[in-house]
């Protein structure tokens, strides 16, 4: 089997090696920090298995799926994410992604995705299984799923810092932009997704999680 890590943070790649290397010991483990090097070596080498952080240096967003498609149709992604679970993950499975998994889910969960996506080729948890039986009972799906996948990857990095409470002086330190740039993204989230304010913003995202 032949993995590909698509992470930017060096202790996470390390740990995903090592709990890789316990499920399955013949493994081979490829990895890089930018999405433009999945890229390459996705072009120069074929793949089983890739494990993507979406928020990721030359990341393309839901884009991504389709990118890497292009490149390899038949390879399985497993989205490794410390972005919400339940707001983001039915987007991207939708997108093309064979599984979502929280970067807070346990060694022993990730084992299971793990062999989950190399068996059934597919995974999600259990909260976002529920998720998923709920939209597609209220045919919901489609509507979810606009807002999330019309945000480019800063503005929903900007989302996600809101919803954590975040003021534009934060933000923009974290990323390492200037305000008036966090202002602008912050615009462009109200109108994407239809509010005025951080306050309607966390509403509506609430309201995502429990389609």
């Amino acid at each position: 089997m032949k993995i590909l890590i698509v992470e930017d943070h060096p202790l996470i790649r390390m740990g995903l090696k090592l709990l890789i290397s316990e499920s399955e010991s013949k493994a081979t483990v490829t990895q890089c920090d930018t999405f433009p090097e999945g890229l390459i070596l996705l072009d120069q080498e074929k793949f089983d298995l890739l494990i993507l952080d979406i928020d990721i240096p030359g990341g393309e967003n839901i884009k991504m799926m389709n990118m890497i498609r292009s490149k390899q149709p038949d390879i399985i992604i497993l989205i490794h994410s410390g972005y919400d679970e339940q707001v983001y993950a039915l987007p991207y499975i939708k997108a093309g992604a064979n599984g979502f998994l929280s970067k807070q889910a346990s060694q022993d969960e990730f084992k299971t995705a793990l062999k989950a996506v190399m068996s059934k080729g597919k995974y999600v948890s259990y909260q976002v299984q529920q998720i998923l039986l709920n939209t597609i009972k209220d045919n919901n799906f489609g509507k979810v799923m606009n807002p999330i996948t019309s945000l480019s990857p800063n503005e929903m990095r900007v989302m996600q810092l809101l919803t954590e409470g975040k003021w534009t002086k934060e933000i923009a330190a974290i990323m390492n932009v200037k305000e008036n740039t966090v202002s602008t993204y912050k615009r462009r989230i109200f109108n994407k997704l239809d509010v005025v304010d951080s306050i309607e913003l966390s509403k509506k995202v609430s309201l995502l999680k429990q389609f």
